[in-house]
């Protein structure tokens, strides 16, 4: 971090944040620290940005060269902290829906495949096998799996959570961390973004906020029933990962995350408008 100090002029400090990547904040600035093995990530990330629009946020890419094989990003801060209920307002909406509906906008090669989620499915069998809730979850969504099939391929963040959605205090919106972007069905995406993001409003606040982003889009019926599958996927995801990556919290992720399955396959309106 010297070294990185020493080449910006200035002190950082840790944010506590980012899973890949080491995050430090400076003055007006966010740095990105990667390792060796992830050397290639900013350069990545820098690309994602500017297809989404956001290449205004960048400011720097130190390389490897530079850092002894580390590389780092820099970029400009935003005076925002992550998604939150109390934060967020119809201004806000207005803003994270334009944006994401300019993002999905944005065509990528080729077309989903059914065979994505059938092995997302067959391994959230063998990793949850002693949760009866989440097999039953398992079953009821393998008939459903179609849906996925031959959706054209957008660009898409894939990883909506509410750590990477930035409310400012005034209702300004910043979607971060775009090292995952890249092809994959708007679906999806917004799966993420309820499951991470949304669900923190509440269910019924939730469904309302994400039928208004959602019948902004072409074929919204057909957005709507994907989403039917792959929410409540989502959350079958989250708790494959907990069970492979934190077993320790699996219990307390059981607690927070059954009961939201169960509302995504009980209590989501399959035609809304």
């Amino acid at each position: 971090m010297a070294q990185i100090s020493h080449l910006l002029g200035e002190e950082l400090w840790p944010a506590q944040e980012g899973q890949e990547a080491r995050v430090f904040f400076g003055d007006g600035h966010v740095v990105k620290v990667y390792g060796p093995h992830e050397s290639h990530v900013p350069a990545q990330e820098a690309a994602n940005l500017a297809r989404a629009g956001l290449g205004e946020w960048l400011l720097r890419i130190i390389g490897a060269a530079e850092l002894n094989g580390y590389a780092a990003l820099v970029l400009r801060r935003f005076d925002g902290k992550p998604f939150s209920a109390r934060a967020f307002a119809s201004a806000s909406l207005a803003e994270l829906g334009g944006f994401l509906l300019r993002l999905h906008r944005l065509p990528e090669p080729g077309q989903t495949s059914v065979e994505t989620a059938r092995k997302l499915l067959a391994s959230f069998r063998e990793s949850l096998v002693g949760l009866p809730q989440a097999q039953k979850a398992i079953a009821r969504l393998e008939p459903r799996a179609h849906v996925s099939a031959g959706v054209p391929h957008s660009f898409v963040h894939h990883d909506l959570w509410a750590g990477n959605v930035l409310l400012s205090a005034q209702g300004r919106v910043l979607v971060v961390d775009w090292s995952r972007a890249g092809a994959g069905d708007p679906a999806r995406d917004l799966a993420i973004l309820t499951t991470g993001s949304l669900s923190l409003l509440g269910w019924e606040d939730c469904l309302e906020t994400l039928m208004r982003l959602a019948r902004n889009y072409p074929e919204p019926l057909a957005l709507w029933r994907r989403l039917a599958f792959w929410i409540p996927l989502t959350f079958l995801h989250d708790l494959h990962w907990f069970s492979q990556k934190r077993p320790e919290s699996l219990t307390e992720a059981l607690a927070d995350k059954l009961p939201r399955l169960e509302r995504s396959l009980n209590r989501f309106p399959y035609s809304p408008w």
